[in-house]
C-alpha cells in the first residue's frame, strides 16, 4: 500500500488489515505463481474501494470489524482480477509501475491467475457478506465484462456520444465504488436513506474518477505510477476528451487519428501526440474535466445528506481529492 492514506491513520490502519486478509487469502502453495500474484495485488494500490467500503460501515450501528474487513478484502481482489484481465485485452504492459502479469508471466497464465482472484474474492464474499451483497459482486463482474466488451468492439470508431461513454464507465468503474459505500453500509444494518445516498454518492464518486483517469491519457507527469500517456489514443479508445475535441472539429482530429487497420498494430508515439496536442488545443481535456466536477458536485451533495461524523468528512475529502489527483 503506498502512503495514499497517512493522513488518515485509523483507516490506514484498518486497510492494513484489509491486506492482511488478502494476503492470507492468497497464501495457497498449490498454486504455482501465487508470489507473482500476490506482488502484483499489493504493488502500490491506493485501496480505494476497499477504503469506501470501511467508510461505508461507519454509518451503521452493527458493524463487525473482522467481516467488514473480509469483504473490503473481497472488493480490491475483484478490482485486481479485472485489471489483469484488461491489462490482456489491452495488451498493456505495464501495471502501477511494474511488468502487468501476463507481460511477465504470459497470457494464459495471466488469464488463469485472474480467475484464480476472482475465486478467492468469492470465498471471501461468501464467508462475510449478506446474501444480496454476495450477489452484488457476481452481477457487478457481469456489468463489467459487458462495459468492456462494449468497449472493445467500438474502438476506432470515435462515436461522438456522451451518453454511449457515460453508460460505459457507469459499468466499468462506478459500479464497484457505488456497491462498495453501499456494500458496507448495509452490512452495518445503516438505514436505507443512508445507504441510497452512500450508493449515489460512490457513483458519482466513481464516475469523475473514471473521467479524470481519462483526462490524464492527455498529460504528462514525471515520476508518478500511472499508465503511459497516449495509451487510451493508441488503443483506439474514444474517451471524454476525445468526444469534446471530435465535436470542436471532427475532421481535423480524423485526419490524426489511428484508424481501424491499426488494430493490432503499434501506433506511434508521433501520432499519439500530435491527437494528444490539437485535443488539447480544441479544449477536450478542460470540457471533460467539467464534467469531473459536476460528478464530484453531486457526490458532495449526498454526502451532505449523511449525518455529521468524522467518516462524512473523511468521504467528501476523499471525492475533492480525487478530482484533483495526477495520477
Amino acid at each position: 500500500m503506498t502512503d495514499y492514506w497517512k493522513d488518515s491513520p485509523t483507516l490506514a490502519a484498518r486497510l492494513k488489515r484489509v491486506l492482511a486478509v488478502m494476503d492470507a487469502t492468497l497464501d495457497s502453495p498449490s498454486f504455482p505463481i501465487r508470489d507473482s500474484v500476490i506482488t502484483a495485488v499489493e504493488s502500490k494500490g491506493k485501496l480505494l474501494r476497499p477504503a469506501l467500503l470501511i467508510i461505508g460501515s461507519s454509518f451503521g450501528h452493527a458493524a463487525d470489524p473482522i467481516r467488514i474487513e473480509k469483504l473490503a478484502a473481497a472488493v480490491e481482489l475483484l478490482h485486481v482480477a479485472t485489471l489483469v484481465h484488461d491489462d490482456i485485452i489491452d495488451e498493456a504492459p505495464i501495471r502501477r509501475g511494474r511488468p502487468s502479469l501476463h507481460a511477465s508471466l504470459g497470457v494464459k497464465e495471466a488469464v488463469l491467475a485472474g480467475d484464480w482472484l476472482f475465486s478467492r474474492c468469492f470465498l471471501l464474499s461468501s464467508e462475510s457478506a449478506e446474501p444480496e451483497n454476495a450477489r452484488g459482486l457476481a452481477r457487478l463482474i457481469a456489468a463489467v465484462c459487458s462495459a468492456e466488451i462494449s468497449q472493445d468492439l467500438e474502438k476506432f470508431q470515435y462515436s461522438t456520444s456522451v451518453r454511449r461513454y457515460f453508460r460505459t464507465i457507469a459499468g466499468k468503474t462506478a459500479a464497484l465504488f457505488s456497491l462498495a459505500l453501499h456494500a458496507g453500509a448495509t452490512e452495518a444494518k445503516a438505514p436505507v436513506r443512508i445507504t441510497q445516498s452512500l450508493r449515489r454518492a460512490g457513483y458519482n464518486i466513481g464516475m469523475a474518477f473514471q473521467v479524470i483517469d481519462d483526462i490524464l491519457d492527455f498529460e504528462s507527469v514525471d515520476g508518478l505510477p500511472r499508465k503511459p500517456v497516449g495509451r487510451d489514443i493508441a488503443e483506439g479508445l474514444c474517451t471524454l476528451p476525445l468526444i469534446y475535441a471530435l465535436r470542436a472539429d471532427r475532421p481535423g482530429m480524423e485526419a490524426l487519428l489511428p484508424r481501424a487497420g491499426h488494430r493490432g498494430e503499434v501506433v506511434s508515439s508521433e501520432v499519439t501526440a500530435a491527437v494528444s496536442a490539437l485535443a488539447t488545443k480544441l479544449g477536450g481535456p478542460e470540457l471533460a474535466r467539467a464534467d469531473a466536477r459536476r460528478f464530484t458536485s453531486r457526490a458532495v451533495a449526498e454526502i451532505g445528506r449523511l449525518p455529521p461524523s468524522p467518516e462524512r468528512d473523511e468521504l467528501g475529502r476523499l471525492a475533492e481529492r480525487l478530482l484533483h489527483r495526477a495520477y
